[in-house]
C-alpha cells in the first residue's frame, strides 16, 4: 500500500462519496474502497476502474500528478528499467541537467567510447586545434603522421605555414647542418627528394614543436584529419577539467546521447530525474502500463 496525497473532492465530486467516508477508508486502498462503495450499493463505484484507470485526465485529478512529491513516490515504486524507459519523455534540458549525478570517472569512460565523430564533436567544438595540439603528446603526434590517410603532397604543403626557427630546425634534421636563412621552399624539395621510408623516418625526427605546427597547418586547410587523431588523444583535453567544465562541454550534444548517457545514473536517483516529466505525459503512461500500482495507493 502507498501513502500519497489523494483528491477527496475528486472522489466527493465524481461518486457522491461524503467526506466522513472518505475519512473512515484508513488503511483501505482506492481499490478496496471503491469496491467496498459498489458493494453498498454506490452505482457509480462500480465503473471506477473502468472510468478512471482508463482516463489519463482522471489519474491526472484523482492522484494530484501536478505534485512533484506524488510523481516522486509513485516512481519510487518502478523498477529502474521502467524508469529508464520512462526518461524517454523528459525534456532536454532534463536530460542534460541530469549527467551532474553521474560521477565525473564514469562520464569520462561513456565519453570516451562514443563514436569517434561524436567525440570529435564535443573536443573540437570546446577547444581549439591550437589547444588540443598543445596537450597531445608526441606518441600521438607521430600516430598522426603515421596514419595512411594523411597525403604526402599535405604534409609538404604543411611546411609554408612555418616560422623561420622552424625551418632551420627541419633543415638541420636534413642536412646535418644548420642555416641561417632557411626557405620553406628549399625545405620542401629536400623532403621530396627522400623515399617514403626515408620521408616517415625524417618527419618523425622533427621537434615536437615543428610537427604540431605542421598539424595545425594542415587542419586548417583539412579539419577532417582531426578524425586521424585516436579517442584516447581527443580525450586529453578533457581529462584535465573540473567535473563543472566537463559537463558543460557535453551540451553540443544532442538529447538522444544524453539519454543514452543516463543508463549509469545511480538507481537511487533515478526517481527524482524522472519526477520532473510533464503530469500529463505521466498520467497517460500509468493508465497503459501502471493500473495495478495505482490500485494500491491508500486513501
Amino acid at each position: 500500500m502507498l501513502a500519497i496525497d489523494v483528491n477527496y473532492a475528486f472522489l466527493r465530486k465524481t461518486y457522491g462519496i461524503d467526506t466522513k467516508r472518505l475519512n473512515s477508508a484508513f488503511l483501505s486502498t482506492i481499490d478496496e474502497f471503491m469496491e467496498e462503495e459498489a458493494i453498498q450499493g454506490n452505482t457509480k463505484a462500480a465503473n471506477f476502474e473502468r472510468d478512471v484507470f482508463s482516463d489519463p485526465d482522471s489519474i491526472l485529478e484523482l492522484y494530484q500528478l501536478t505534485s512533484p512529491k506524488n510523481r516522486f513516490l509513485l516512481l519510487k515504486q518502478m523498477k529502474p528499467a521502467q524508469l529508464q524507459e520512462m526518461m524517454q519523455y523528459l525534456e532536454p534540458e532534463v536530460l542534460y541537467n541530469a549527467l551532474r549525478f553521474i560521477s565525473q570517472d564514469k562520464l569520462q569512460k561513456i565519453v570516451s567510447e562514443l563514436p569517434k565523430e561524436k567525440l570529435a564533436t564535443v573536443v573540437f567544438n570546446n577547444f581549439s586545434t591550437e589547444k588540443f595540439l598543445k596537450v597531445t603528446n608526441e606518441k600521438e603526434i607521430n600516430k598522426f603522421f603515421q596514419s595512411p590517410k594523411i597525403e604526402k603532397t599535405k604534409i609538404l604543403n604543411s611546411v609554408a605555414t612555418l616560422d623561420q626557427a622552424k625551418l632551420q630546425s627541419m633543415m638541420e634534421v636534413l642536412t646535418g647542418e644548420p642555416c641561417k636563412h632557411c626557405d620553406s621552399r628549399e625545405v620542401q624539395e629536400k623532403m621530396a627528394a627522400l623515399d617514403d621510408r626515408k620521408f616517415q623516418k625524417t618527419l618523425l625526427s622533427f621537434t615536437p614543436e615543428t610537427k604540431s605546427a605542421m598539424v595545425l597547418g594542415m587542419v586548417d586547410e583539412n579539419p577532417e584529419y582531426l578524425m586521424e587523431f585516436s579517442s584516447e588523444a581527443m580525450m586529453k583535453p578533457l581529462t584535465q577539467l573540473q567535473k563543472p567544465e566537463f559537463l558543460k562541454t557535453l551540451s553540443v550534444l544532442e538529447p538522444q546521447d544524453h539519454l543514452e548517457m543516463l543508463s549509469a545514473l545511480p538507481k537511487d536517483v533515478m526517481p527524482m530525474v524522472v519526477s520532473q516529466i510533464d503530469p500529463e505525459v505521466f498520467a497517460q503512461i500509468l493508465s497503459k502500463n501502471f493500473q495495478e500500482l495505482l490500485k494500491q495507493v491508500a486513501l
